[in-house]
């Protein structure tokens, strides 16, 4: 292991700064992709202490879905919301689109895009559960 060197401080400033804008993919089951942005810093602290609150699967399937309403502006389209009837509960609109398996699912990608959880990764190296394909800007 060795020290960190100036360079070293300045290239992880640089990524910081790409994480904020990170832009990617979540696949959902069927073959499509949902459009993953990076939310405010405060967003991605808020789900931290969800997660960390999270005392059942139940809970944690919730931190998923706002997980997944945070990361995916077309789920927070107005006109989405409207055509679907969930205007008077916004995040509703997770429910109305997603089975609770997918909402796990989705969910999982989700954290995972936001880095709060690790990449799953199975003994050949291999990441089974690539649904987030990332881009940086």
């Amino acid at each position: 292991m060795s020290r960190m060197t100036f360079d070293d401080f300045l290239r992880r400033k640089d990524q910081r700064d790409a994480d904020c804008v990170k832009v990617g993919e979540l696949s959902v089951p069927g073959g499509m992709t949902l459009e993953a942005r990076m939310p405010g810093r405060q967003a991605v602290l808020e789900l931290y202490g969800e997660m960390q609150a999270a005392d059942t699967p139940l809970d944690m399937l919730e931190v998923g879905k706002h997980a997944l309403y945070a990361v995916c502006p077309q789920l927070r389209s107005k006109e989405l919301q409207d055509a679907l009837g969930t205007a008077e509960d916004p995040m509703s609109v997770v429910d109305a689109l997603f089975s609770a398996p997918e909402q796990d699912l989705l969910g999982g990608r989700a954290l995972r895009f936001l880095g709060l959880i690790p990449e799953t990764v199975s003994a050949d190296g291999a990441t089974p559960d690539a649904g987030a394909e990332t881009v940086k800007k």
